[in-house]
């Protein structure tokens, strides 16, 4: 019974992903955009957590009428594909028909079989629009930017290349997790200083993303 309430638990807390979903689209609404993407961050980090906490408490086994991986699915696209489209579309100005792109392109994403795959791999861009947003936002993009980088990533989510799973694929995963930590510190400050922040410190938080990308094809191709 106890395992079967933690089990409970750690379903509870990846639904509070559509709760904070629900909270930063009202701040969006109401023209907060710095706290909407605080909220969003939260979201995040609820994200980061509740898949090791689910292995850990054997989800599985102990609640096996619930579908932990469909929760996960659905906060994962209201938190890292709907809100940051309608984000960009309030922020950035991005045209409705761009948004309605992204959406679907992250649908099919979301949706294919081997959108991970069996050996811990994202298939395609893995939707990090959070991120795209943030720097588009952070470095003044205007419209007809933020318009062809959104279109860029939302065909390269139907992509089929790998890109790894951070807390999950086993090439470099220490390494990852571990470069992950400062990268997160400085997002946050970013989040803090938002346009004001300094360019160096925009700079030099792309050496995660730079290094994400080289690592998930340094993998996938040793996988291959």
């Amino acid at each position: 019974m106890k395992k079967k309430i933690i089990a409970l638990s750690v379903h509870l807390f990846t639904a509070i992903g559509a709760v904070l979903a629900f909270w930063a689209l009202l701040l969006i609404v109401r023209g907060e955009l710095r706290y909407s993407l605080f909220v969003m961050a939260l979201a995040v980090i609820v994200d980061s957590l509740d898949g090791t906490l689910a292995r850990q408490a054997g989800v599985t086994t102990h609640t096996p009428d619930i579908d932990g991986a469909l929760m996960d699915n659905i906060t994962d696209y209201l938190n890292w594909v709907f809100l940051p489209v309608f984000w960009a579309y309030s922020f950035l100005d991005l045209h409705f028909l761009a948004g309605a792109i992204v959406l679907i392109s992250s649908l099919f994403g979301f949706s294919h079989k081997q959108a991970k795959t069996d050996d811990n791999f994202f298939r395609g861009f893995p939707s990090y629009w959070n991120l795209v947003i943030l720097y588009l936002y952070i470095l003044g993009a205007n419209a007809w930017i933020s318009l062809t980088v959104m279109l860029f990533f939302a065909v390269l989510v139907l992509v089929p290349v790998e890109f790894i799973y951070p807390s999950r694929t086993r090439e470099w995963r220490k390494t990852t997790i571990v470069l992950s930590i400062p990268f997160a510190i400085m997002i946050f400050l970013m989040l803090y200083y938002l346009r004001e922040t300094p360019l160096w410190l925009t700079l030099t938080s792309f050496y995660y993303p730079v290094y994400y990308v080289i690592i998930s094809i340094l993998a996938g191709n040793d996988d291959g």
